[in-house]
C-alpha cells in the first residue's frame, strides 16, 4: 500500500495531488492508498484542516470518478485509508 501524504499543502494543492496520486495508483492496480492529511495539532486552531475537504472530496463525485470505493479514519486522525474499485 502506498501513502499519499497532503500534510502542509493547502486545501487546494492538496486535492490536485490526491487526484493525481489516485489516479496513479489506479494505474497500478492498488486495491488501497493511505492518505495522510495531518491531525491539525500543528496550526493556531488545533483543529484538522486538510481532513474535511479530502473526506468531503472522496464522498463526491471526484472520489467516483478516480474509483473511490470507501475509507476510513485512522485511530489517531491523521490519516485515511481509502479502498478503490
Amino acid at each position: 500500500m502506498i501513502s499519499i501524504d497532503l500534510h502542509g499543502h493547502s486545501p487546494q494543492s492538496a486535492l490536485r495531488l490526491l487526484g493525481q496520486e489516485l489516479h496513479s495508483a489506479r494505474v497500478r492496480g492498488l486495491a488501497e492508498v493511505t492518505v495522510i492529511t495531518g491531525r491539525g495539532v500543528g496550526n493556531r486552531r488545533g483543529e484538522p484542516v486538510l481532513r474535511g475537504y479530502v473526506e468531503t472530496w472522496l464522498k463526491g463525485t471526484d472520489g467516483v470518478r478516480y474509483g473511490v470505493v470507501s475509507y476510513e479514519r485512522s485511530r489517531d486522525g491523521g490519516s485515511l485509508r481509502v479502498r478503490l474499485g
